[in-house]
Order: C-alpha cells, then sequence, then structure tokens
C-alpha cells in the first residue's frame, strides 16, 4: 500500500503526525491462492516432513515470530507461556483442545488494516494445574508478588489521601460496598 505523511508540529523530540493510507484490493483469487500454499504447508508439517519452526522461519510473512520459528511471546508476562483465560479469544478458542505438538486447523483473521491472514498453529507445551513451585513458577509468582505490593502501595497512598480528596458518589451507588472510604462515613 501507500502511506502518506505530514508533520504538522515539531515539539522538541516529539511530532504531530498526520496520515493517509491507501490499501490496494486483494482479489479473491490471490486469497484463494494464499489459502492453498498455507494449506500445503499445514499438510507437510502434519505428515512430519517439515518440522512447525522450520516452516515459521521459511514461510511466516509475521516478521515478529518468523525468525524464532513461530514462538509467541506472551505481551503481559515476556516469556512464552500464556494463561487460556487470559489469552485473546480468537486465540484460545484454536490451542483450547491441542495436545503438545498438534496442529491447528487453518483459521483466518483479518489485521487492523482489514487484511485477511491465515494461520495455523502448535502449542509447544501443556503445563497442568498444580501447586506452585518456586523452580517452575518464578516468573509467575515474581509477577504476582509486584502485583500484590503494587496494590498495597496503592491502597496506602489512596488511604492517606482519601480524607483530603473531594469524591462525589452517584447517589444510585451510595449503598454500596466500597473496599476504601470513598462515601467517607
Amino acid at each position: 500500500g501507500f502511506h502518506i505523511l505530514m508533520v504538522d508540529k515539531v515539539k522538541g523530540q516529539e511530532l504531530d503526525v498526520r496520515h493517509i493510507l491507501l490499501l490496494p484490493d486483494v482479489s479473491q483469487a490471490t486469497i484463494e491462492k494464499a489459502r492453498a500454499k498455507i494449506d500445503s504447508i499445514r499438510t507437510k508439517v502434519v505428515n512430519g516432513e517439515l518440522d512447525f519452526a522450520d516452516a515459521a522461519m521459511k514461510y511466516s510473512d509475521e516478521k515478529e515470530t518468523r525468525f524464532s520459528g513461530g514462538q509467541l511471546v506472551n505481551p503481559v508476562s515476556g516469556d512464552t507461556r500464556f494463561e487460556l483465560t487470559k489469552m485473546d479469544p480468537a486465540l484460545s478458542a484454536q490451542v483450547y483442545n491441542l495436545k503438545a505438538n498438534e496442529v491447528s486447523k487453518i483459521y483466518s483473521d483479518r489485521d487492523r488494516t482489514g487484511k485477511t491472514k491465515f494461520k495455523f498453529l502448535t502449542v509447544t507445551r501443556r503445563y497442568e494445574e498444580h501447586v506452585a513451585d518456586f523452580s517452575k513458577d518464578y516468573e509467575k509468582i515474581k509477577e504476582l508478588a509486584l502485583k500484590q505490593k503494587q496494590v498495597k502501595a496503592i491502597e496506602e497512598w489512596q488511604d492517606e489521601k482519601i480524607d483530603e480528596t473531594y469524591v462525589k458518589v452517584n447517589e444510585d451507588y451510595g449503598d454500596c460496598e466500597f473496599s476504601s472510604n470513598w462515601t467517607k462515613k
């Protein structure tokens, strides 16, 4: 496509920018050709003729994951583990019933520009529910401890500032129980 940018203002290191994005229409024949190509790649992966990671490196158009063999990174934690309940629902639906190293069916997706993408996924490892183990679950424990510390700090700050802060609680919510003394009763 074509992208036209116009700089409106420059404020030190910051810019105000406008843009026009023109995306070409993709024919149905092109979409069908892409679908046939990914179908043949998936078939080779399922039949063991091609490793999933090698297929991703050789054929994937997604720059963010291509060179890591298609490995997705959790944007929240920064590692490669995902909790099914916290995943994008479209992605979760594709991997929910997959066993480790099993390959999903091909599904189509649209990006924010409306461009059609075809994908298939695999689960590299499934972690069964278990009692937390410090060596196995260090990142998760660290994340929970940090979250708990943040909540405590916010609560302490809130308790300190609540008496001197004006807060209007809509009368519809006046009977609600708040974790902090917002109504100053």
